[in-house]
Order: structure tokens, then C-alpha cells, then sequence
């Protein structure tokens, strides 16, 4: 996009139907659409000040980001000037872009596809976290990040400590008799390696000390949220699956059936039809045939992370099944089909009707529910 045709300012006595923001660290790129003639402005360079700055002049007007870093904060910033926010998936961008600009990705392009797609009725927008959310996103990410240093430190202490001879057990992890095994051939190894090893271990254990803190933080936060409290009720969810639940599903009344909510996961079978053949990708496993029907693996299109903590939390009911510690309900008849889906079910039940787990009700269709308590089906709070 050449220099001519943008422009250095917006005029804030125009009214404008929307306003796209491509982000960047310091600045943003602007296309506009004014409300009556829907003639496009285009703006190269606005720091965050002056687009603050513009926003308390105009008038409350919608506005289309895409959700990169520190997108939340942006809008909150703009609704709280009274504007609309509509975050966009950086895809659709991509594909308006390689549509109906040959491919010609620059920032102001960017800011334009994002104006143009908030008039799709069909593309659903991406939900931006409230304050309370980012909190508890942040404190979980850095624990996330501390463990896997805390990982690679123990692999490369075991490797270094190998390599002189000194076998550690997989799984061990006795930081005490780790130093008495490298102090017993410091002779051997010398001061100067026996220095570094030891610093090794104490950079574990500073990590557990930190870690240890971010589980007490992470969990205060959870357990000060009313949906964090009810999702720890749950059996097999705990703290993590907890505060990553209320991060990435954000508001549960956005799903009208709990079969949504699994699909907005990435749980759900991954439909491949075309034509009249279906013709699932197969593989070699136990799993039902379902070709006529089209499906083959999950689709894994939410949260990698919520799903890997669902399926550690389904996997917590199966061992309390194995050493015959589940009490005796109808969780047992999902022990060998989608256990983690069902734990999505139980959660959406949970949040959408505000009461605590009940384990006799979990697994239990509504309709049956409903004739033991004598009221309509809709009605009844079942985690079914």
C-alpha cells in the first residue's frame, strides 16, 4: 500500500460503521468504513496513545482486532469507552487476504480484511478474557513455564551425572541423595564439576519453592471464582483443569447443549465426507468401525492444553476404577468409552444449572432425573 493513499489522522466528527486494528507491539495499523458512503480510510502508523486518544473522541463505534498478545487488554480498554469489540481469528484474515488481495499481506491490509469480516454473519467471533481471567491464565502459564524448566534441569542433571558413572533410577528424584551421590566422587570429579552439579540441584529446588507458591496463588484465584469453585466439585477436575476451564470457556451459557461445548474442545470425531463416500483416515486400533458415518479422529480444534489436562483428569477416575476405589454410580459405564468427554458434559451440567457435583446423579440422563423428581425434563439440574 503506497503512502497516497493513506492517511496521516482520523476525522472524529464522522460516524463510522467500523474500524479494523491490525496490532503491533508499539502501534497499530487502521482501516475505517464510514457509516454512510462506506468510503475507507486507511492509517499506517497510530501508537496505542493516540488511538486512546481518538477513542474518547468518537462516537461508540465497533471496532475488529485479531487476537494476538495483549489483545484482552485492548478491548477492555476500548469497552470501557463505550465502543464493541469483535475479536477475529487470524485465519479468516489470512484467507480474506489470499481471496481478495492476491495474497498481499501488509498491516493495513490486515486491518482492512478485519472490517470487511465483521459483516459475516456465519464467522463466529473469538471472546475476549475479562481481567480476572487474564490473572489466572498468566499465573497458570508461568507455572506451566517453570515446569518445564524444572524438567530439563533433572534430564540434564542425570545426563551429566551418567556420564561420570552415576546412575539415577527413571522417576527418582531425592535432590538429598542426589547431592550425596555427587559429594561422594568429588575426588574423582573435582571441585569444579561437583560446583556445577550441586548448582544444578539448587536450581530444582528453587523451582519447587516457586512452583510450590504459583499452585497456592493459582489456586486462591480458582477457588475465589464462583464457576472455579463449582468445577473443582467435580471428581477427577482439580485446580489446573479448573482455572484453564474458566480461561478458554470463558461465559458456559454460549453453548445451548453440552455436545457443543465438547465440539468447541476439540473432543468430537472429525467428519471427512465428500461425495457419496466416506472415507475416514483409518488406523490400526480397536476403535468401532464408524466409516458409514463419516468420522475419523478428534478434530483438535480448542485448547491443546485444556484437552491434555482432561484427559489427565479422566484418567485419575480410571485409576480410582481400577484399584476399586469409585464409588459404585453410573461414571462406571464411561470407564471404557469417552470418559474425558463426559467430564465436559458434567462441567457444562454444572456450571449451567449452579450446583455442586452429586456423583449418585452424574451419568444419569435428565429425563430420568426429572421423573424421579416429578418436574419438567428442561428443568431438571442433571449432569447428564
Amino acid at each position: 500500500m503506497t503512502k497516497k493513499h493513506t492517511q496521516t489522522t482520523l476525522d472524529v466528527s464522522i460516524e463510522y460503521a467500523v474500524i479494523g486494528l491490525d496490532l503491533a507491539k508499539y502501534d497499530v495499523s487502521l482501516a475505517a468504513v464510514t457509516l454512510n458512503e462506506g468510503e475507507i480510510i486507511r492509517i499506517d502508523r497510530v501508537t496505542y496513545a493516540e488511538l486512546y486518544e481518538l477513542a474518547d473522541k468518537l462516537s461508540p463505534t465497533l471496532f475488529a482486532i485479531e487476537p494476538c498478545c495483549g489483545y484482552s487488554q485492548l478491548a477492555l480498554e476500548l469497552e470501557a469507552r463505550g465502543h464493541e469489540m469483535r475479536v477475529i481469528s487470524g485465519k479468516a484474515v489470512k484467507m480474506w487476504i489470499d481471496t481478495h488481495m492476491s495474497g498481499q499481506k501488509t498491516d493495513i491490509n490486515d486491518a482492512l480484511a478485519l472490517a470487511r469480516l465483521t459483516a459475516d454473519p456465519d464467522l463466529r467471533p473469538i471472546r475476549a478474557k475479562s481481567l480476572e481471567e487474564c490473572r489466572i491464565m498468566t499465573v497458570q502459564g508461568v507455572r506451566q513455564q517453570l515446569v518445564g524448566q524444572r524438567t530439563k534441569t533433572i534430564v540434564s542433571f542425570k545426563g551429566f551425572a551418567q556420564a561420570w558413572g552415576i546412575g539415577i533410577p527413571t522417576g527418582r528424584r531425592n535432590l538429598k541423595k542426589m547431592r550425596e551421590t555427587v559429594e561422594a566422587k568429588a575426588e574423582m570429579m573435582g571441585a569444579a564439576v561437583v560446583s556445577a552439579l550441586t548448582a544444578l540441584l539448587d536450581r530444582i529446588k528453587t523451582l519447587d519453592d516457586q512452583i510450590h507458591q504459583l499452585d497456592k496463588d493459582l489456586d486462591a484465584l480458582v477457588s475465589a471464582n464462583a464457576n472455579g469453585r463449582l468445577l473443582k466439585s467435580v471428581m477427577g477436575v482439580g485446580t489446573q483443569i479448573a482455572g484453564r476451564f474458566i480461561t478458554v470457556v470463558g461465559d458456559v451459557k454460549r453453548f445451548d447443549k453440552p455436545r457443543s461445548l465438547v465440539a468447541y474442545i476439540g473432543c468430537v470425531p472429525k467428519n471427512i465426507i465428500t461425495g457419496h463416500v466416506n472415507k475416514p483416515r483409518q488406523k490400526k486400533s480397536t476403535a468401532p468401525d464408524l466409516s458409514h458415518k463419516g468420522q475419523g479422529r478428534i478434530s483438535r480444534r480448542g485448547d491443546k492444553m485444556l484437552r491434555s489436562l482432561l484427559m489427565q483428569g479422566a484418567a485419575v477416575i480410571y485409576m480410582l476404577y481400577c484399584k476399586k476405589q469409585l464409588p459404585d454410580c453410573q461414571l462406571t459405564k464411561w470407564i471404557d468409552k469417552q470418559l474425558a468427554v463426559k467430564l465436559i458434559r458434567i462441567a457444562w451440567a454444572v456450571l449451567t444449572y449452579g450446583e455442586k457435583f452429586n456423583i449418585r446423579r452424574a451419568g444419569v440422563s435428565r429425563s430420568v432425573l426429572a421423573a424421579m423428581a416429578g418436574q419438567p425434563c428442561n428443568e431438571a439440574a442433571a449432569a447428564a
